[in-house]
């Protein structure tokens, strides 16, 4: 059932998208309201399961971490991958895990500071459940776009368009900057108070760490994971086999997708020649509309593509555990 909000839900939702960490009193003077009635519509809008988290988008790149996503395939029914499931989610690199239909089943994405991390997390899945997983395919992430988390016609058009840039030099950061990256994650709204307390930190050291961290642009920003779900919209994910793609033909593509406003986030495939799109939509007939105009834009560069129905999501933790170790 589609959750019914107001205006002013709808712009306490796209404050949060903007910085989760922006106060409620400070919220309540954008939409016009007491502190104590933001406080009660965020509580709300918790309830529904429209705001699930709070989060932080992090250059992990700009620190020494490379992702890739996995694509799987399984030859079993969804009761016996159980156990699958559960190593991914316990897999102190795992990032991402969302249950897709058609072609594929899972798409994991995996962050690793040393490929041999990556090595030994695909050896270990193989030997694991050899008798579950058909085929897989491997995309290293060349590019990534990050659109936003509200990524719908609510937005307004001068939002601002984050790429997450790779960087000439890695940033050496500490265990105790990993740390409040790692809490942040998991709730970016928390109080320099209890972040103090989880870091052993003072409050006036985690607020100076933090803003270093954002000044050498590895903390991109503080935002709210909303499920689209609740707001009626579908979630797919879109490949795009890409050729003759020339830097002044690839900016153009760059750019056509970052100011779409339905994409929740793209990126590119180091592998071979492959986009990668998260497209939010109300029904098939908007992403019948999106796929014709990419087609008609891009015709010279776009081979084939592929939709998949996001159907479920198991994990999303952009910092998990495995990254507090430095390599």
């Amino acid at each position: 059932m589609t959750a019914k909000l107001d205006k002013k839900d709808w712009k306490i939702l796209e404050i949060l998208c903007k910085d989760a960490r922006c106060s409620h009193n400070q919220i309540g003077k954008k939409v016009s309201l007491s502190k104590n009635a933001v406080t009660y519509r965020i509580e709300r809008l918790k309830k529904k399961g429209i705001i699930e988290g709070f989060f932080t988008i992090i250059n992990q790149n700009a620190i020494g971490i490379r992702f890739c996503v996995l694509l799987l395939k399984t030859n079993s029914i969804k009761e016996n991958e159980q156990d699958l499931i559960k190593f991914l989610k316990e897999h102190p690199n795992t990032a991402v895990i969302d249950e897709i239909s058609g072609k594929w089943n899972y798409l994991i994405e995996f962050g690793f500071q040393i490929i041999d991390n990556y090595y030994d997390f695909l050896n270990e899945l193989k030997n694991k459940f050899s008798n579950i997983i058909d085929t897989y395919e491997v995309h290293p992430i060349l590019t990534q776009y990050e659109a936003e988390q509200l990524p719908i016609e609510l937005m307004k058009k001068d939002r601002q368009i984050l790429e997450l840039k790779k960087s000439e030099k890695t940033i050496k950061i500490d265990k105790k900057d990993r740390k409040i990256l790692f809490e942040l994650n998991k709730d970016s709204s928390i109080s320099l108070i209890n972040l103090a307390k989880k870091t052993n930190l003072t409050a006036e050291t985690v607020a100076t760490r933090i803003k270093k961290l954002k000044l050498k642009n590895v903390i991109i920003k503080f935002t709210a994971k909303i499920s689209l779900k609740k707001l009626g919209y579908d979630l797919y994910l879109i490949s795009f086999g890409i050729r003759n793609l020339s830097r002044e033909k690839e900016e153009k593509l760059k750019s056509y997708i970052t100011v779409k406003r339905r994409i929740r986030y793209a990126f590119m495939s180091a592998s071979n020649p492959r986009l990668f799109v998260y497209l939010a939509v109300k029904d098939i007939d908007e992403l019948d509309t999106f796929l014709t105009e990419i087609w008609e834009k891009f015709t010279e560069n776009i081979t084939k593509q592929r939709y998949l129905l996001i159907k479920d999501q198991y994990k999303y933790e952009l910092f998990p555990e495995g990254f507090l170790k430095e390599a």
